[in-house]
């Protein structure tokens, strides 16, 4: 006589299936994180030369200001960076910048015998801060310097602006 043996060892299909479906899910998963690690690192690789071409066009353009004054410099720049930078592109922008009139207000009393007293030196201090007001709109510059790249099918661009002022420059005491 034979008995039929109930307990066997193995695993069912049903059983691999299940397996075969948590590794498949975990692998996935594992591709995802590791997919999503190498295009930041991309990025941030592409971040740091974008920022170091900004450094050097900003370096060469205070090299190229020293011992000149503002009227002397073009208003914009705009040029390819030389190998293995060549799909890099700068644009340079020195701008004035226009201040309001930083005396446009006076303070007068109540009456008006105090406004006609005050009005001789509302008028000089008005004079001074115009004075000022063109003297630092002369002094003063907004340098903005823009890198940009092909990515894909468009473009990427990046900026960054500094003022710089010209400590030589002459007071005038007219307009």
């Amino acid at each position: 006589m034979k008995y039929l043996r109930t307990n066997q060892s193995g695993f069912t299909l049903l059983e691999t299936l299940i397996a075969m479906a948590i590794m498949i899910i975990a692998f996935a998963a594992i591709l995802m994180v590791e997919s999503a690690s190498l295009n930041t690192s991309s990025k941030a690789k592409q971040m740091h030369i974008v920022s170091m071409l900004i450094k050097r066009a900003m370096i060469e353009t205070e090299q190229s200001l020293e011992g000149k004054k503002f009227e002397e410099m073009g208003k914009e720049k705009s040029e390819n960076f030389p190998e293995p930078y060549n799909e890099y592109k700068y644009t340079r922008l020195i701008k004035e910048i226009k201040f309001p009139n930083i005396g446009g207000g006076s303070a007068s009393g109540a009456s008006g015998d105090s406004q006609d007293s005050s009005q001789g030196s509302d008028s000089s201090s008005e004079q001074i801060s115009k004075l000022l007001t063109g003297f630092l709109s002369k002094a003063i510059r907004e340098v903005t310097v823009s890198v940009t790249w092909k990515k894909g099918e468009g473009e990427q661009s990046f900026s960054v602006s500094t003022y710089w002022v010209d400590l030589n420059h002459e007071f005038a005491l007219t307009e």
